[in-house]
């Protein structure tokens, strides 16, 4: 496949995909002192027709507390509190993996589709082989992200444009290749709502738990433009500061295989293909 480094590819990517990862994305808030207040990102999916979001295991912890709510916004004004089955990674004993699900109550499932689109099996991909290229999206809601407009909190999506490390970050960091990706923290970080790009918002509070996805440029044969496809490869989980600064997210694979396992749903691996042809 050739390697898209270009702004023009990502400016492609920005007009024909970013719409459409943003509305299988949605930002999780915590109330605090009557306020909804950033806590975490999402995917919304749908499998064998039932309803999931998809984030990583330190997030969905808290709805393990009775105590404590999470919610997703539904329009400008209104959320609803999570509701369903919670299955959780215990972090420390599962190699670090920090993978939670939702098997979501039904009851939640009309008001969340009319803002956002819980995608099928066929946008998950297991990809193992990492291309050296700004191949990667990853799109979450960075929990400084925030204006008032007239009175009300208005909370918004980033998307950052990257490509993997070479393999220093997870020697260092003693990270499985099997089991995640780590990419670089550089490149283009583009506001969803604004479409304005800027250098990488270095706050990465408030994404853990939104998606890896990797983005297919395909030639269109009759133009010099550019075809966009995109892929869920990953929940992303954490960042590293540290001698190598980094993102990390573990691989879609082991959040079917929990699926899976515990909700008795089985899964063909489905081969890449085009979803739509625009020329």
């Amino acid at each position: 496949m050739e390697k898209i480094k270009s702004g023009v590819e990502i400016d492609t990517a920005l007009n024909q995909v970013i719409p459409q990862i943003a509305r299988h994305t949605c930002q999780i808030f915590e109330e605090d002192m009557k306020k909804m207040k950033p806590y975490g990102s999402g995917v919304l999916a749908i499998l064998h027709d039932k309803y999931f979001l998809l984030t990583a295991s330190h997030v969905a912890e808290a709805l393990m507390d009775d105590s404590k709510h999470l919610y997703i916004q539904v329009n400008k004004s209104s959320y609803i509190n999570i509701l369903g089955d919670i299955k959780l990674t215990e972090i420390d004993k599962s190699s670090g993996i920090d993978l939670a699900y939702v098997l979501l109550d039904d009851q939640m499932i009309p008001a969340l589709k009319k803002p956002y689109k819980f995608i099928d099996i066929s946008y998950f991909r297991k990809h193992n082989q990492m291309l050296d290229a700004t191949h990667y999206c990853i799109l979450g809601f960075p929990e400084n992200n925030i204006r008032m407009v007239n009175g009300i909190q208005e909370t918004g999506a980033e998307a950052f444009f990257t490509a993997p490390t070479n393999d220093k970050p997870y020697e260092y960091y003693k990270y499985n290749k099997e089991l995640c990706h780590i990419l670089e923290i550089k490149g283009k970080g583009i506001d969803v709502s604004t479409s304005r790009q800027s250098t990488v918002n270095m706050h990465f509070h408030g994404l853990s738990g939104c998606g890896l996805w990797f983005i297919s440029y395909i030639p269109s044969p009759y133009t010099q433009e550019y075809h966009c496809e995109y892929s869920l490869i990953g929940i992303m989980t954490e960042y590293k500061k540290g001698k190598y600064f980094c993102l990390i997210g573990y691989k879609i694979h082991l959040i079917l295989e929990a699926i899976s396992k515990f909700e008795g749903l089985n899964f063909k691996e489905i081969p890449v293909r085009r979803r739509q042809n625009l020329h």
